[in-house]
């Protein structure tokens, strides 16, 4: 398929919706050409969201599932800092290429590889318009049949991988582990270690699920360096494991001293981070309160899936309301704290005959659970709130057991 003619149909009737274009007998020369249009056109808005630099270069996107498994852009930039500007980097799982395109931007040479033909084709066009000044060689094969010859070949200082998982793998399952991903970390790890002889010294970058079992991991990949859990606007997207293949820690050393470090990206582009060991996490001495505070506090999802719950309230001075709440309090507000940040407004206890009121004063609001025995959702049946930014409300158990729902502002 002549991918620059499909970005040009895609611009010549740009005003049409998807549905229409795909109805539109005129549109391309075939069915192929029209559907490809169709899914260009499908997939603009989403596009300028996730990725608007590849947005403004006016690439091709060969399916809707490659947009949804493609890093962000904020998530892709934030990669860079673990590439060195004397680098060679060696991608095994190329993909739609964002993630090689945000380390080729630091690395002295790139080679992407991708066993797709119709990705890689995509790719070859897309790094053509946004690569042009890079050192990058593109290679469309299963880089793990290859291994040993790229390795030699390229000699990469820096191996990114993004292992997926299995398709015989249960798509519902919370947590999963690195033996359900394809290809395989610690057969990598092995297949590097086997070629010492040649020199063959590099260290990895993988990109994991957000559902990935973080204490499995550390038991199983004994080269284990440091763990990234990266949030976009609050929500995890994915976890980095940072690699060194020839390297051999023990057990015990990895459970206790891996470097976790949870980072949040806002709107803004703007990052905050905290990090710790799950040895400081185990031996942190928490605050717990019995009362509130002035202001409210809600950790990002990263620092949630990494777990570092009581270094929080030891390392920043603030008190849990309760031990399996994961929601902290203080008098004097932490303006960088890693999280949101509430003005506690109005403690509301939770009881039936508050309930029946709170509606008429209170109509409508956002409601967050936290160890609470009703989902959000839940709750919002029994108060018959409406959804709204206009107030928040976080339910939750105090340290004394009591239920209160919190009303409270949202800080910036």
């Amino acid at each position: 398929m002549d991918i620059q003619k499909i970005i040009n149909l895609t611009e010549k009737y740009k005003d049409l919706s998807a549905d229409r274009i795909a109805l539109s007998q005129h549109i391309g020369d075939t069915s192929d050409e029209r559907r490809a249009v169709a899914i260009q056109a499908s997939l603009r808005s989403k596009l300028k969201r996730k990725l608007p630099s590849w947005f403004e270069a006016q690439v091709y996107i060969p399916s809707q599932l490659n947009l949804e498994q493609a890093s962000s852009e904020p998530t892709a930039l934030h990669k860079r800092r673990f590439v060195q500007k004397e680098d060679i980097l060696l991608d095994l799982t190329g993909g739609m290429g964002v993630d090689f395109w945000a380390l080729s931007s630091v690395a002295q040479r790139s080679i992407y590889t991708e066993q797709n033909e119709e990705l890689a084709n995509a790719t070859e066009y897309n790094l053509g318009k946004l690569c042009k000044e890079r050192n990058i060689e593109l290679i469309h094969a299963d880089s793990m049949l290859l291994l040993e010859d790229l390795l030699t070949k390229y000699e990469p200082t820096l191996i990114y991988v993004d292992p997926a998982r299995r398709e015989d793998q249960k798509a519902d399952k919370r947590v999963y582990a690195l033996e359900d991903c394809t290809p395989s970390l610690q057969e990598l790890i092995l297949r590097i270690r086997a070629l010492q002889d040649k020199a063959i010294h590099t260290r990895i970058l993988a990109k994991v699920s957000p559902m990935l079992d973080i204490t499995h991991t550390l038991r199983t990949i004994d080269a284990i360096k440091g763990i990234h859990c990266i949030a976009l606007r609050g929500e995890v997207k994915e976890i980095l494991l940072e690699i060194y293949p020839n390297s051999n820690i023990c057990e015990e050393e990895r459970l206790q001293n891996t470097r976790l470090t949870a980072y949040n990206i806002d709107s803004q582009g703007n990052e905050l981070s905290f990090s710790g060991t799950l040895q400081e996490e185990q031996t942190a001495q928490p605050n717990f309160s019995s009362s509130l505070g002035t202001f409210l506090y809600e950790p990002f999802g990263s620092l949630l899936k990494l777990g570092l719950y009581n270094l929080i309230s030891e390392r920043l001075s603030v008190s849990k309301l309760h031990p399996n709440s994961q929601l902290y309090t203080n008098t004097e507000l932490i303006e960088d704290f890693p999280g949101r940040k509430f003005r506690i407004l109005e403690i509301i206890p939770y009881e039936s005959k508050i309930i029946k009121r709170l509606k008429s004063e209170v109509p409508k609001a956002q409601i967050t659970c936290r160890n609470f025995p009703l989902s959000a959702e839940a709750l919002r049946k029994k108060l018959k709130i409406e959804d709204s930014n206009e107030a928040t409300i976080v339910a939750t158990t105090l340290y004394d057991g009591s239920l209160v729902m919190i009303l409270c502002d949202v800080l910036p």
